[in-house]
């Protein structure tokens, strides 16, 4: 019988939570990943048919620009509409020279599967010429006014426009494009009349249909929001702003490809000044992706049925990993104890926990005293071994401090032997005078500096000590006497016959270590790799670096301690590696 808070439940619906929960996770992270890495593609070959499409509309305008200029140079043309015929033969003589003109130039005034229509103006009693029969039987009276006039101004360039109402008159035209272009006297800089290369749309949209398939939709719309040309034919000659609007954010502002993921579609736009109008390119995901959805939807029956087996698996597995507790359980219920005092832990687990705690609870009490008994033992040890430490201050190092008094005193340096005293006084209140194990790196360096003081106020100052102290260690604590036995040994051992010397004391934090280093430029040591820091530590005086390295892991454990490196010639280089220790948590 399950228990309802026990163990064995909590793990199954545990796991079972986790794989369900990892399973959905990597599902939709592998479909969207996987559609990422799709749309990504889709965009690059979308993007590098854009300028293939680019190419070919610019090809195609270059034709119409040509047949614009031929017309525009071209006399007969200019004479045929705007030139008077007061009789028959001269009308006559008029159509031969533009025949004969057409005929010669007829390779370069017929773009492919368009024709052109070269008009005066209207109400100014011009002719109008159409290379196609059938259409322009009648000059539309506001073509210049509606098309070529902007603000009050005619301008003197191509623009391409899209109208279902222009020829209606006459026979309408279905999805038809035309360009326009009025035709200036370049000597009165006056407009005589305008050339026009209507053209079948279906020739637009030759140039991209191959790269349109399901979810692809290409349109062209003039700045004005009308769309030339377009796969979808119900949209084109009508105005769509909103399509505009998108086409001209992207170009702009997205550098020609925006996705909205709300809507999952997509949009390549460069826009084409030529035509004054945005070549765009929409994605519909959801219908170019269809495969890729289809995938997914047989990927998630898939991890359905993983997932079925994957509770049986569970289950057994948990009911595997439980069933030794249980036997525990049952074996430590059925037990009936000692005379152990009972340790109030708080019994608000699992079942099985709970169980547990209370046969820890009849057992831990004696483990208290035995660990309070231990505790007190090692708090013992390490006072009695500071005290052995701070009795190891080198006679030596008395008397010849003593004896430098003597003689500044014979000297009469009457402040140099108060500087000393000083110096020596407040040194021994540091080491002798308090069994506090731990001070500041503040009042290490300080004790430090007495030191240094009195050995230089000895020997001169031909050994300079230089201290680089990071501001946020001032205030952490270090084991006490912990930086002068390296010191002082740099004094003893590292210049000999050397006229001046420098030892550098650095201290900083790094990750979670307080880093501790003493750098001479002395003669430095030699040693074997595997007896180098056994053999340098005979070289210390005073306290010495084995004091040293085993009080500090005495007090911090093995991943803490000293550590030398040195070489003959490039000086020594100690580094004391402990835990970073605030005042409060030494609290």
């Amino acid at each position: 019988m399950f228990r309802k808070n026990s163990i064995f439940i909590k793990i199954l619906i545990l796991m079972l939570s986790g794989t369900i929960l990892i399973s959905v996770l990597l599902m939709f992270a592998s479909s969207s990943i996987s559609e990422r890495i799709l749309l990504d593609q889709v965009v690059r070959n979308a993007s590098a048919n854009m300028n293939l499409m680019k190419d070919d509309l610019l090809s195609y305008h270059d034709q119409v620009v040509n047949t614009m200029l031929q017309v525009n140079r071209s006399k007969e043309f200019r004479n045929y509409i705007t030139k008077p015929a007061n009789t028959p033969l001269e009308q006559i003589k008029l159509v031969i020279a533009l025949g004969r003109y057409m005929d010669l130039y007829k390779d370069y005034l017929s773009p492919e599967n368009s024709h052109i229509i070269v008009s005066g103006i209207p109400g100014e009693g011009g002719r109008h010429y159409s290379s196609n029969s059938l259409k322009w039987d009648k000059i539309p009276q506001d073509f210049v006014s509606k098309f070529m006039n902007h603000n009050g101004q005619v301008q003197n360039r191509i623009q391409y426009y899209s109208s279902l109402d222009l020829f209606s008159e006459s026979v309408p035209y279905d999805n038809y494009l035309f360009a326009a272009k009025p035709l200036i006297d370049t000597t009165t800089n006056r407009m005589y009349g305008y050339v026009a290369v209507v053209m079948d749309e279906l020739n637009i949209y030759r140039k991209y249909k191959p790269y349109i398939s399901d979810g692809i939709h290409i349109s062209l719309i003039s700045s004005d929001g009308t769309v030339l040309s377009s796969n979808n034919k119900k949209l084109i000659s009508k105005k769509n702003t909103s399509l505009l609007s998108i086409a001209t954010d992207t170009s702009v502002k997205h550098q020609g490809v925006w996705s909205d993921t709300d809507e999952k579609q997509t949009y390549i736009s460069y826009f084409l000044p030529e035509y004054n109008a945005y070549l765009v390119e929409e994605i519909d995901q959801l219908t170019a992706f269809k495969s890729l959805y289809r995938i997914s939807s047989e990927i998630l029956k898939v991890v359905i049925l993983i997932l079925i087996i994957s509770m049986i698996f569970v289950y057994s597995l948990s009911r595997r990993i439980t069933r030794p507790l249980n036997n525990l359980v049952k074996t430590m219920r059925d037990s009936k104890g000692d005379n152990l005092k009972y340790h109030p832990l708080q019994e608000d687990g699992s079942y099985e926990t709970n169980v547990l705690t209370k046969a820890y609870n009849r057992f831990i009490t004696k483990i208290d005293q035995y660990t309070e008994k231990l505790v007190y033992e090692q708090q013992e040890r390490r006072k009695a071994d500071l005290n052995a430490l701070q009795m190891q201050i080198n006679p030596h190092f008395l008397y010849n401090t003593l004896s430098s008094i003597k003689y500044l005193a014979k000297m009469n340096r009457t402040d140099q032997v108060d500087e000393t005293i000083n110096s020596l006084i407040s040194m021994l209140q540091s080491t002798l005078g308090s069994t506090e194990d731990r001070v500041t790196v503040e009042q290490e360096i300080e004790t430090l500096q007495h030191y240094v003081n009195i050995k230089q106020i000895r020997y001169g100052e031909q050994i300079a000590v230089h201290y680089e102290i990071e501001e946020s260690c001032s205030e952490l604590l270090v084991p006490k006497l912990i930086i002068q036995p390296f010191v002082e040994n740099a004094f003893f051992h590292a210049f000999p016959g050397c006229p001046s010397g420098n030892i550098q004391v650095f201290i900083r934090r790094q990750d979670e270590f307080l880093i501790i280093e003493i750098i001479d430029d002395g003669i430095g040591m030699s040693a074997v790799e595997d007896q180098i820091n056994e053999q340098k530590r005979q070289h210390l005086s005073g306290i010495g670096i084995n004091n040293v390295h085993s009080r500090i892991q005495l007090l911090f454990g093995s991943p803490y301690g000293v550590r030398i490196e040195s070489e003959p010639g490039y000086g020594t280089v100690v580094r004391i590696t402990l835990p970073i220790l605030e005042k409060q948590e030494a609290a």
